[in-house]
């Protein structure tokens, strides 16, 4: 196979106007930067024209080698540098560019976002790239182009990085990074004889790694050139964004993600890592249909040939708390999700009609206390397909206890951290595909208390009521995380079977 000619080689087919712009984007990633694209997600694809403090960032990129950037949500900056990644490696010979990403989904993620990049600009700004099927530039982790420079997008191990003569080095959420402490002292002793890196996050927390090397180089005590950003430098936001946000995510979060305050995260059930990656993913799954204002969420169509399932968590509908399930197939992916206050009535004929639209799902609402209305009104409406669960009774006149059957799930100080714990180990082996809005915005808060139940934060503190409450005034809920708890728990533990649909 012949070898493709480099830009650097000249084109025979190039004209005299595209020459001298081609000499110029080499020199110039703010010129460059006009040419590329990115994916808006509400105006779709768009030109990635640069913010002045995008600009400002960049431009500490090429002053500077070692760069650290304490950022707020959804500042585009993940986007900046998979522009500058590009740049650099089609344009700069025998570049190594290795960019370590929390997780493989959000690793692949962040490599797709510099190919659609590259695809969508002019044939003859485009360096060729060598690796890979034809028409999928590159492999789903690593593009190499024929100029010899390489880029590659991983997910963090405590091998990343090492041995590796890196020219830049991009920890991406540094804040939540696996050995990102090993990684950094494995990379910098290569870095510092010729190479650069990128260090950037929101902060999660204090004592990990992003938080001290912030600190050290606010004090001079790294090369890391430190580059704060405040949500009012973006020129789209304004006090209205911010009360949005703020309601959204509660005061933590905001104080953490939007203001970037370093603030202890707590004893979280769910890895920060795992969390942030399933957020990172949700624009991934389209919605398809909404019910009830949004609160009920569909992601796919039923398919005929497979088993479906619904744990559901009950509530009144009149106090704080929500009803909430998940619909699940048996291989875990989503379906389905609803969080919401509505009466029971209303929540047992929504369950219903969801368990019909999926195949007869199996259907197992919690049943403790209020949940017992949902589970009879469903047996009274004939659903054929109830989950039941196994209780041991001792009867008059029998000297042994004997297993009767109920209806729905039951939840036990015994089975309710254990439903949690699988859950949780699901999604940190990627056993689970998790689409879920509202499972994110419980993960945050949801900890392990001082007696080691799993539960939201505050929740602990009222021992002697259900009202998710935080000493802050904040209420905080765990009602899809058990919807979803229960819901992976049946998945796993029911027997194939054949439902018989009622004529």
């Amino acid at each position: 196979m012949a070898r493709k000619k480099t830009l650097l080689e000249g084109d025979t087919n190039i004209t005299p106007e595209q020459l001298k712009t081609l000499v110029r984007v080499m020199k110039d990633p703010f010129f460059f930067s006009t040419f590329c694209y990115v994916i808006n997600p509400v105006l779709g694809m768009v030109k990635f024209l640069l913010y002045p403090f995008q600009k400002a960032v960049l431009y500490q990129f090429m002053l500077n080698r070692f760069n650290i950037i304490l950022k707020f949500r959804q500042a585009g900056i993940t986007e900046l540098i998979s522009m500058y990644c590009l740049w650099l490696a089609m344009y700069h010979p025998n570049k190594k560019i290795n960019i370590i990403s929390i997780k493989d989904t959000v690793a692949k993620k962040v490599l797709k976002k510099i190919k659609f990049m590259y695809k969508n600009l002019p044939s003859y700004l485009q360096e060729p790239i060598i690796n890979g099927r034809t028409g999928e530039f590159g492999s789903v982790s690593t593009i190499e182009f024929a100029n010899g420079s390489i880029i590659e997008s991983i997910p963090t191990s405590d091998q990343a990085g090492r041995s590796e003569s890196l020219s830049l080095l991009v920890i991406d959420e540094a804040a939540i990074v696996r050995w990102a402490s090993t990684i950094w002292a494995s990379a910098f002793p290569t870095l510092s004889t010729g190479g650069a890196a990128i260090v950037n996050s929101t902060p999660y927390g204090v004592g990990n790694f992003f938080h001290g090397a912030w600190v050290d180089a606010i004090a001079g005590g790294n090369p890391l050139n430190p580059i704060r950003l405040y949500w009012q430098m973006h020129p789209d936001r304004d006090q209205k964004w911010y009360e949005e946000m703020s309601t959204a995510l509660g005061p933590k979060r905001t104080a953490q993600e939007i203001d970037g305050d370093f603030l202890s995260s707590g004893n979280t059930v769910f890895d920060l890592v795992d969390i942030k990656a399933i957020e990172e993913c949700l624009s991934d799954y389209p919605i398809i249909n909404t019910r009830l204002k949004g609160q009920y969420k569909e992601f796919n169509e039923p398919d005929p040939n497979k088993e479906y399932f619904i744990g559901g968590d009950c509530a009144t509908g009149r106090g704080t708390d929500y009803s909430a399930f998940t619909c699940m197939d048996r291989d875990g992916e989503e379906s389905a999700v609803y969080k919401g206050r509505i009466p029971l009535n209303k929540y047992a004929r929504l369950l219903g009609d969801i368990g019909e639209k999926y195949n007869f799902a199996k259907l197992a609402p919690e049943t403790n206390d209020v949940g017992m209305a949902v589970t009879t009104i469903l047996q009274d409406e004939g659903y054929p397909n109830l989950y039941f669960y196994t209780k041991l009774l001792r009867k008059k006149r029998h000297s042994r206890p004997e297993e009767e059957k109920f209806p729905g799930w039951l939840t036990t100080a015994k089975n309710r951290s254990v439903i949690v714990e699988n859950l949780e180990k699901d999604i940190r082996e990627n056993n689970v595909v998790i689409k879920d809005p509202f499972f994110v915005q419980e993960a945050y808060t949801f900890i392990y208390d001082g007696a080691g139940r799993p539960i939201a934060r505050g929740k602990h503190r009222m021992s002697t009521s259900s009202m998710d409450i935080d000493l802050e005034g904040e209420t905080y809920s765990d009602d899809s995380i058990f919807g979803k708890a229960i819901t992976n728990h049946i998945r796993c533990h029911s027997a194939s079977s054949t439902v018989v649909i009622p004529q």
